[in-house]
């Protein structure tokens, strides 16, 4: 019997290779990551941050075993990160999984590093019981320990763990400044979930005229809806502070608006010459945009009133981003409360770039002069948009108050609404909190923070398609394959003929 030694040989090169794979795998770390925002790798910046370590960083992530699937797989995601940063860091990465279990020992110490247990939904017995659980992780770096209580929103976990590895590592923080005293408001009262996630990378603290001027004067400053006229010495302030380099953020009502009252006016604080100066303009108007935010009005019926939602133009749900800008160009949208735009025929100082970074929609309009509010009288043709709403300005500009004098290089942000942070009157939401993350760190320069804040984890949706286009849909997903088939079958079935007759021949 003649033995098939081509057969023989092909298996053996193919599990020697499948060897010499596995080989390979073991000592070269690689992955192939096909998602958008590439949220199963690591951003450069992670990588960078890790890479430079110079002492051991021990991350202990305290997770209970047998979790319900839901929970799992945040371990599973968790674990695989992890090994990225080992990957990456070397010997001065080092994790563990540590399963708290009923270890009253194991419990104090995740107590006492700041994982608390938490309650989860599990199905014993054909019954829905509540359960303690520990899904939280630790991170040590020479005498310092920083924590993650839980693990549950998967997008912000690399934010999370970067983050940590930081402010560990990092000798100080930097200051992120609010300005006050001019009718802004309260950051504690008003902005409690920004202050709070700042107060993770920086120093955020309320700022003066005064403290401008000092040497402890902050790395960023902003300015959120000033109501009275700020006076001179706290512009010259500003503009000096501009000048040595400060970074500045401008939120700005240029209208104030008042929709209980159906009135508003022009808004004049002192900020409009100085900017214009700088070749700012905000424009004394209100953009009216279809793609709104909707407003409770009572209707009248009979003899009852009755409580009806409708659109609100001049409550606009802005959805178009400047794509190349890192503050932006991730978010989903960003609703506003009265918002003016910025005049993009204001000339520029030389040297000075802007650019842009949200618009309105295609169909939207304005008002100007006169404004109506009233949401059941709000009229107004809806064209002639876009319009610019918020921008960006680089450069070095010219000082106000002292001619001839040009400042350092620096960065500005102005946006024609400020109350989109104010979450007394918006409800903090995903687009408008990110932006103003996102926005304190690009005036910071912290690209490393944004470029990881901006991954994002979400589920694929269908493109809405006519009622005439589903059933062709519908039908070309059941038939289609089975038509592939078949005509792949007579294919083959005809070549194979083919060659029959040809041999017979």
């Amino acid at each position: 019997m003649k033995r098939d030694f081509s057969s023989q040989t092909t298996l053996f090169l193919a599990a020697a290779i499948l060897v010499v794979v596995n080989l390979i795998g073991l000592n070269i770390f690689g992955r192939l990551d096909l998602t958008d925002d590439r949220v199963y790798s690591l951003s450069r910046a992670s990588k960078d941050i890790v890479e430079r370590l110079e002492d051991p960083v021990t991350i202990k992530a305290y997770f209970s075993a047998d979790l319900p699937a839901q929970f799992a797989s945040n371990r599973r995601f968790l674990r695989d990160k992890l090994n990225d940063y080992r990957a990456y860091g070397g010997q001065n990465v080092a994790y563990e999984f540590i399963d708290p279990g009923e270890d009253e020992d194991i419990r104090a110490e995740a107590t006492r590093l700041g994982i608390p247990p938490v309650q989860i939904q599990v199905i014993e017995s054909d019954n829905v019981q509540l359960k303690n659980a520990y899904m939280g992780v630790a991170i040590e770096y020479e005498n310092n320990r920083e924590s993650i209580p839980v693990i549950q929103d998967l997008s912000r976990l690399e934010y999370d763990l970067t983050s940590a590895i930081r402010r560990l590592t990092r000798t100080e923080k930097p200051t992120a400044g609010f300005w006050t005293d001019h009718g802004e408001p309260d950051l504690m009262q008003n902005m409690p979930r920004l202050q709070q996630n700042l107060a993770t990378n920086y120093n955020v603290q309320p700022v003066t005229g005064l403290d401008l001027q000092g040497e402890d004067r902050p790395d960023v400053l902003v300015i959120v809806a000033p109501t009275d006229t700020i006076p001179e010495p706290d512009l010259r302030a500003l503009d000096s502070y501009i000048m040595e380099g400060g970074r500045v953020g401008f939120l700005l009502n240029r209208v104030a608006a008042n929709l209980q009252s159906g009135q508003a006016v022009e808004l004049h604080t002192g900020l409009e010459p100085l900017l214009a100066n700088y070749g700012i303009v905000l424009m004394p108007n209100l953009i009216m945009d279809e793609q709104s935010s909707v407003v409770n009005v009572q209707r009248r019926q009979g003899f009852f009133n009755i409580s009806q939602q409708i659109q609100y133009p001049l409550f606009p749900v802005a959805s178009r981003f400047n794509t190349e800008n890192q503050m932006v160009n991730r978010l989903q949208d960003i609703v506003f409360y009265f918002v003016s735009s910025v005049d993009t025929s204001a000339v520029l100082p030389s040297g000075v770039t802007r650019e842009p970074l949200i618009y309105s929609s295609p169909q939207s309009g304005l008002q100007q002069g006169f404004f109506m509010l009233q949401p059941t009288q709000t009229t107004a043709t809806l064209a002639g948009g876009p319009y610019l709403l918020g921008a960006a300005f680089i450069g070095s500009f010219p000082s106000a108050y002292e001619p001839g004098r040009t400042g350092m290089p620096t960065r500005l942000v102005v946006v024609g609404d400020g109350d989109f942070v104010n979450e007394s009157v918006i409800p903090p939401q995903g687009g408008n909190a990110q932006f103003g993350l996102n926005l304190v760190d690009w005036l910071a320069q912290d690209d490393a923070l944004l470029s990881i804040r901006s991954k994002s984890i979400e589920p694929r949706t269908l493109r809405d398609v006519s009622e005439d286009t589903r059933p062709l849909i519908k039908y070309a997903n059941m038939l289609g394959p089975l038509l592939i088939v078949v005509i792949f079958g007579i294919a083959r079935w005809r070549k194979r003929r083919a060659r029959q007759i040809v041999v017979l021949k």
